[in-house]
């Protein structure tokens, strides 16, 4: 992960800490020859390469259950019913039923803890005192953009309107920031009971 090895160009950057080494961390120079230097950039660079072709990507659909299942469903429950406050947004028997079997393990966990295909909507108030809400299309520090009910595309200066915006994932959001790694490990559990 280091900027360094990342940014070296065959021993550039690598050779020069291999020979003078760095005394105020800790590490001494090593007397090595070029030869020698260029042998272990070569290594350092094929490690980084096997690294980040192991963890590019996510598993395959197929990834084994009992590699994923390591929480305790009746904790999940627990965590879903109350402290998570799950309950406010999904219910068991509507929205969630047969989650289980809905999406592969890899899948549900990944959804659970970052939903898609979910839309913000805004409500825009003009200087005029109209207002109109849509889909979120756009927002940063300067301009707002939704689209209305009809698809149309509007957008306004920000500092010309005010706006509302509706996040639908904002409790996952929360979420994402208190869940110990237990909790997501139970909730997990117990969405994998839901079929």
């Amino acid at each position: 992960m280091s900027s360094l090895v990342r940014h070296d160009k065959d021993g550039d950057l690598i050779g020069p800490v291999i020979r003078e080494g760095r005394p105020a961390k800790g590490m001494p120079a090593f007397p090595l020859s070029a030869a020698e230097i260029s042998d272990v950039v070569k290594y350092i660079h094929s490690r980084v390469a096997d690294l980040d072709r192991r963890s590019a990507g996510k598993p395959p659909a197929t990834y084994a259950l009992e590699n994923l299942l390591t929480g305790n469903a009746e904790a999940g429950k627990q965590f879903f019913n109350g402290k998570g406050g799950c309950t406010g947004c999904h219910s068991v028997t509507g929205d969630l039923r047969g989650i289980a079997t809905k999406y592969p393990p890899v899948e549900l966990q990944t959804r659970f803890l970052y939903p898609q295909d979910v839309k913000q909507t805004a409500e825009v108030q003009l200087p005029s005192g109209e207002r109109m809400k849509g889909t979120l299309a756009h927002l940063d520090a300067f301009t707002v953009a939704i689209y209305d009910g009809a698809g149309w595309y509007h957008s306004w200066p920000r500092d010309s309107v005010s706006v509302t915006i509706d996040d639908p994932l904002s409790a996952h959001r929360r979420l994402l920031d208190s869940y110990t790694e237990a909790d997501m490990h139970n909730v997990f559990a117990y969405l994998e009971t839901l079929h």
